[in-house]
């Protein structure tokens, strides 16, 4: 049977070989099988789980749940007349499944929904198969409970009579599962102390988006609040979004309403803001007493949409809009009586010199020993400072002093350490472990910042699917505050230890905890360049999570010698647009022609033409030649089309990961990297890079003709298809005949089992 089953599948596949060939320009990737899209109409929404993009859900028995997050928009009241559809199948197995199929009044499990932590249905299921059933949403469970405003649907799975029965019941949730809500609209909640709502929400069923509004000619300060911001977002986010940076008058009236709006300058910057209801006036003069120098932050609602919200950070000077910006950076604003308005009156920021203290424990800094309970994921994070001398240490560790109960699935139950987002150890829990437990965790080089760090702890606690009491009781796992940190200070130079290779990128940028250590120079009148840039640092903020962002902006016809002196730069532009270039051109992998904008690629045995009117954007990364512990990056193009295909190159992760050396060339699909020490290029024919020529069309008579299909494949497939057909046929059979014999011989063990239970009462009589 098992050799006519492959000869078949073999064969199935062997004839539709020739059509999957013809038809994979057609198939993007593997697609789900349910593709609706979420249906808003009339104050009403209507979405299937698979549209919160979730994976599968499985249930086991005896006790299992899972929950389902999702937020709607943050001017949506959820109200009466909402549902949930459940659709799910159900397995059970074991020899405890026929006496639930024959006893009526035996529920073989139940499945519990709850929406917002209220229970809304139970559903008994007594025997294996496809099931769907609609709860009603109540009133009472309609508002979220938590903070982050997320609604939770939360399913779960009681089959304990299978701890007295041989009976094992497994429940899969099907992704079809529909989701109907009714609403009405009102205003979103102004509350600065929930950002990053309502900008962002997580799990939103609706894609939003924002707008950082910054002057036309902006002073390098307004840009380098405008990059906190963003950069600060990044952090509060930590996922994709759709944040902008725009100027004042490309802000159409159809952007207006279609986005949230964050401004960004002085007070009296922006004309337009006159029509929006803020807490204090944006008239500078009006104002200049109430805020004696301190930043603000006021949020509002957007009178050209009332389901969106405008943020204004501003001040009456430059210093006090900085005050605001970092602030926002921080999402962790605090407010008092009013939710919707913000001063900043002072900023501090990570000092330049941190004491070094190579060892020290979590009682040291602050921390009380630590327990986590509970089955499935948990976590607990740990803040340490460390000096510039430190993180170039190879021999730094942790000294983790932990316990648990043993109640745990050894086979799955496992805790995880993160430094600064990186997981760098990995352990599975035992027997052994119960007992208090000393474990040393080296640290892997180049995981550590000069400044804050941040040391995670994520435990899974998984309880076996067997019914012993322990199965059913909270498993706990215990981190002592004793556990220590070992972090030895280096005198070995920090440029020694920097490998500057594109693909350390953005690591190369990421030595101080705060981002203070990088100056984006950019051209002063080139928005697109500024674009990049915001683009850049929503990433970088977004990897490193700064507590604050602190971000240095400069132009490039206006470079101070401190920045040059102590500041590692990512420069954003055409070279023609910045005179600085001139400076650094021949300490470039490849310099550039000022004049053409195009890398000369001398130190490269091979270049290539561009053609005419082609755009190609560059990145090349060299040690500073103002100072050698300090990195540049040169994000750039032959035209500004080219500069912000280079600039995509940070900000996609699939092109990001073909990144390498010091000098790549980009056409926007296709990249090629080379290092100028190298006597090869290795930019090959789809990157070109030289020179500007013309193109020169190719003739029609050199164009190759359709290939004829060859005189054997019409027989091929027909002799295939006759085989198929009579093992389809074989197979079929024996399939029938097999199916017959279970039948009978489940019908002779029913009457024996009849006969045995007639009998057992005649001897009762």
């Amino acid at each position: 049977m098992k050799i006519k089953a492959m000869v078949f599948i073999l064969l199935i596949g062997i004839s539709l070989f020739p059509i999957s060939v013809s038809a994979q320009n057609d198939v993007y990737g593997d697609l789900p099988d349910v593709l609706n899209e979420i249906q808003i109409t009339d104050n009403r929404a209507t979405f299937t789980f698979s549209d919160l993009g979730i994976s599968e859900r499985n249930l086991l028995g005896p006790l299992s749940e899972t929950t389902i997050f999702f937020s709607v928009p943050p001017n949506w009241q959820l109200t009466s007349g909402s549902t949930i559809q459940l659709q799910f199948e159900v397995l059970m197995s074991g020899l405890g499944e026929r006496a639930v199929e024959n006893v009526s009044y035996v529920a073989g499990a139940n499945i519990t929904v709850e929406f917002n932590n209220v229970l809304i249905g139970i559903v008994t299921i007594d025997r294996s198969g496809s099931y769907a059933q609609v709860f009603s949403i109540p009133s009472e469970a309609l508002a979220s409970p938590r903070a982050d405003g997320r609604h939770a649907i939360t399913i779960g799975l009681d089959a304990q009579l299978g701890c007295n029965y041989d009976l094992n019941t497994s429940v899969k949730v099907k992704l079809t599962s529909v989701v109907d809500l009714f609403y009405q609209q009102g205003s979103p909640n102004l509350d600065l102390s929930r950002l990053p709502a309502p900008f962002y929400l997580n799990n939103s069923i609706v894609n939003d988006s924002t707008l950082v509004v910054v002057q036309d000619n902006p002073d390098p300060i307004e840009l380098q609040a405008a990059l906190n911001v963003i950069s600060g977002f990044g952090a509060m986010i930590n996922n994709n979004y759709n944040i902008q940076l725009i100027t004042y008058s490309t802000l159409t009236e159809s952007l207006r309403a279609q986005n949230h709006l964050i401004f960004i300058g002085l007070l009296d910057s922006f004309d337009i803001l006159s029509n929006v209801n803020f807490q204090t006036s944006t008239n500078n003069t009006q104002t200049s007493s109430l805020l004696e120098g301190d930043g603000v932050l006021q949020l509002a609602l957007s009178p050209w949409n009332q389901s969106k919200v405008v943020l204004l950070v501003s001040g009456n000077s430059l210093e006090s809009l900085s005050k605001a910006a970092y602030a926002l950076s921080t999402g962790n604003i605090l407010i008092y009586q009013n939710p919707e308005i913000a001063y900043i009156s002072n900023v501090q920021f990570l000092p330049a010199d941190i004491p070094v203290v190579e060892q020290f424990t979590l009682e040291d800094i602050g921390y009380a020993t630590i327990t986590l309970d509970g089955v499935g994921g948990q976590s607990e994070e740990f803040t340490f400072y460390v000096s510039k001398s430190q993180i170039v240490s190879n021999n730094a560790y942790i000294e983790l002093i932990y316990n648990h109960s043993g109640l745990g699935d050894y086979s799955a139950s496992a805790f995880s350490l993160y430094l600064n987002g990186n997981v760098f150890f990995t352990k599975l829990l035992s027997k052994e472990t119960e007992q208090v437990t000393t474990l040393q965790v080296r640290i892997p080089p180049g995981f550590l910042r000069h400044g804050e760090n941040v040391l995670e702890l994520d435990v899974d606690l998984l309880v076996g699917q067997g019914c012993d009491a322990g199965a059913f009781v909270e498993p706990w796992f215990t981190i002592s505050n004793q556990s220590l940190f070992f972090v030895p200070s280096s005198e070995v130079p920090l440029s020694q230890t920097l490998l500057r290779d594109l693909k350390f990128y953005p690591e190369l940028f990421t030595i101080t905890s705060d981002l203070s250590e990088i100056t984006f120079v950019v051209p002063e009148a080139n928005t697109e360049s500024w674009r990049t840039a915001a683009q850049i640092s929503y990433r970088l903020g977004q990897t490193v999570q700064p507590g604050i962002s602190n971000i240095q902006v400069a132009y490039g016809n206006d470079l101070s010698e401190n920045t040059k002196q102590n500041q590692s730069m990512i420069i954003i532009g055409k070279p023609s647009d910045l005179p600085f270039i001139s400076e650094i051109n021949d300490f470039l992998p490849a310099p550039f022609d000022l004049e053409t904008n195009t890398a000369s690629e001398r130190q490269l045995m091979i270049s290539y033409r561009i053609p005419d009117g082609q755009s190609v954007g560059y990145l090349e990364l060299l040690q500073s030649p103002f100072n050698s512990e300090k990195t540049i990056l040169f994000v750039s193009g032959n035209s500004d089309l080219g500069v912000q295909l280079a600039g995509d190159t940070l900000i996609f992760t699939n092109l990001q990961d073909q990144l390498a050396g010091v000098f790549a060339v980009t056409n926007g699909t296709q990249i090629a990297t080379g290092s100028a020490s190298s006597s090869f290029s290795v930019i090959g024919e789809g990157v070109p890079g030289s020179q500007q020529v013309s193109e020169i069309p190719i003739s029609s008579q050199t164009l190759p003709r359709d290939i004829e299909t060859p005189v054997w494949v019409l027989p091929f497939i027909v002799s295939t298809s006759i085989t198929i057909l009579v093992v389809s046929i074989l197979v079929f059979r024996r399939f029938l005949m097999r199916d017959r014999l279970r039948k009978m011989h489940e019908n002779i063990f029913e009457e024996m089992v009849d006969e045995q239970t007639e009998e057992d009462q005649e001897d009762k009589n």
